[in-house]
Formats: C-alpha cells, sequence, structure tokens
C-alpha cells in the first residue's frame, strides 16, 4: 500500500510553497530586529551578524518627531481598545446567540439574517457614514468610540459563531434545567454557557484580531497623536527609525500567537462547531 500518492505528493509541495513565500519576509523582520546593521538582512548570512537585544529595549523610547506619540503609549491603547472589543464582543454575541438560538419569538430568523447581512457589505463603504456617526455623538477621537466601531464590525461574525454553538448543544439540558427551577439566566450562564466555550474562544480570537492589527479606523477616527494605535505609530515611525522598527513589529506579533498558541483547540472545535446543521 503506498502512502504518498500523487495527490499527497502535490498536497505537501503546495503548502511548503506557500509556507516559505509567507515565512520568509516573517524570518527578515525577526533577524533584522535583532541585529545592529542598518538594512534589512535579505541574506542568510545575517545569521552570522551580531546579535543585540538594544533593539527591544530602544523601541519603547521611540518618539515620532514634533508628537507625543510613542510606542509605549500606543501599545498601551491598543490593549485597551482590544480588550474592550473582545469583552463587549463576548457580551452580545453570546446573549444575541443565545436569544436566536433558543428563544423563540416571532422573526427571529428574519432578525438573524439581518444581523449577519452586513458581512457582504465592505467596510471601506462605511468609513463616512461611521465618521459622521461618531462625530454627531462626541464620541470621535475617543476609545469608547473605536471600541463600539470594532465590535460593530465583529458583531455579524460573533453572533453566527455563537447562535450555532447554542444550537449544537442538546436543548433536553435547558429543559431539565427548567424543571429544577432555573432561571432563563442561570441556564445560560451555568449550563449553556461553559458548554459553548469553544464557540466563545472563536469570539474572543476574531475580535482580538480585528481590534489589535487595526489600522484603518485608528488612522480615521483618531486624531491626537497619544491616542494612536500601534500599527499607525508603527507606520508613521517609518524605517528611518533603524531596527528597532523591526522589534516593534515583532513585539505585535507576541501577544497573538501566545493567545492563539494556548486556545487554538477551543478555536478550532468552534470554527467546527458553526458549520453544525440545524
Amino acid at each position: 500500500m503506498k502512502i504518498f500518492t500523487r495527490d499527497w505528493y502535490w498536497y505537501y509541495t503546495t503548502n511548503t510553497i506557500l509556507a516559505i513565500l509567507i515565512g520568509f519576509p516573517i524570518y527578515m523582520i525577526i533577524i533584522t530586529s535583532f541585529t545592529i546593521t542598518p538594512e534589512l538582512s535579505f541574506n542568510l548570512n545575517s545569521m552570522h551578524n551580531e546579535w543585540t537585544f538594544d533593539n527591544y529595549k530602544n523601541i519603547w523610547e521611540l518618539k515620532i518627531r514634533s508628537s507625543r506619540t510613542s510606542f509605549n503609549q500606543s501599545f498601551l491603547n491598543s490593549i485597551i481598545v482590544t480588550c474592550g472589543t473582545v469583552i463587549l464582543s463576548v457580551i452580545i454575541s453570546t446573549l444575541s446567540g443565545y436569544a436566536l438560538a433558543i428563544l423563540k419569538f416571532p422573526f427571529s430568523e428574519l432578525i438573524f439574517i439581518l444581523l449577519i447581512l452586513p458581512i457582504l457589505i465592505p467596510v471601506i463603504s462605511l468609513i463616512i457614514p461611521l465618521y459622521k456617526l461618531l462625530r454627531d455623538l462626541n464620541l470621535h477621537d475617543s476609545y469608547i468610540g473605536l471600541i463600539l466601531i470594532h465590535t460593530t464590525c465583529m458583531l455579524p461574525v460573533g453572533v453566527f459563531l455563537m447562535r450555532n454553538a447554542f444550537i449544537s448543544i442538546p436543548q433536553s439540558l435547558r429543559e431539565i434545567a427548567m424543571l429544577e427551577g432555573s432561571s432563563e439566566y442561570e441556564i445560560l450562564t451555568k449550563v449553556m454557557f461553559p458548554l459553548a466555550l469553544p464557540g466563545v474562544v472563536t469570539v474572543i480570537i476574531f475580535s482580538m484580531y480585528t481590534a489589535w492589527n487595526d489600522y484603518l479606523f485608528s488612522l480615521i477616527f483618531i486624531n491626537s497623536p497619544e491616542m494612536q494605535m500601534l500599527n499607525v505609530t508603527l507606520s508613521r515611525l517609518g524605517i528611518r527609525s533603524g531596527n528597532p522598527i523591526f522589534a516593534g513589529y515583532v513585539i505585535t506579533y507576541i501577544p497573538f500567537i501566545i493567545f492563539f498558541v494556548f486556545l487554538q483547540r477551543f478555536y478550532i472545535r468552534g470554527i467546527t462547531t458553526s458549520a453544525v446543521k440545524e
């Protein structure tokens, strides 16, 4: 019996090429972040150059000229906006998903369709209406405004994932809890929510990825230099800042990678659950 067929050969060949194409730029950034030479490390011989951790120390002290924007302040801003987005997205997605999956009320299917339809709308087409809305609500140039924008963009995916996560749970568990006198809130928090944890983790990862890697919304909706997000600050620091800027890029990868590695098994289960049939 042949283990490696022609199909497996093309599968591994294609994925190896893709891995090289994706991984090589990341390799250059990581290697350059540890070197003291002012140019990009385009060749493998850069591994033999003198390595230093000074770039990771200096990046926290970099500031944009004629501005109060700094890497450490932008890092804190990204943490605040990301945490706010994750918390708000999980709460709203869980409550909405539970109501649409479990509670029976008129037009629930129509409401669900209307909630997930924005997935088809390009985000760039909503920039001007969102800008005017935040300006009228006095939420422009604020953490709250940015958190609300990210949460709004995340909700169609979040509601879809959480609804399917709750549908996959046997409804007999809810019926037993109701016979024992549990309220709807107790059923949600003590019975259904723990079983829907893979879906919750998936929503957390999606919302964290969206907020942490934000560039467009921060660039447009935030004017104050001291409130800018991480990616905007890195782009404004630019290549003229030298190799510490590459250390900044690596630092932005670390939180999300660590978070994903520890929760990837829940993430895979959550994605699988979202394909469940009613």
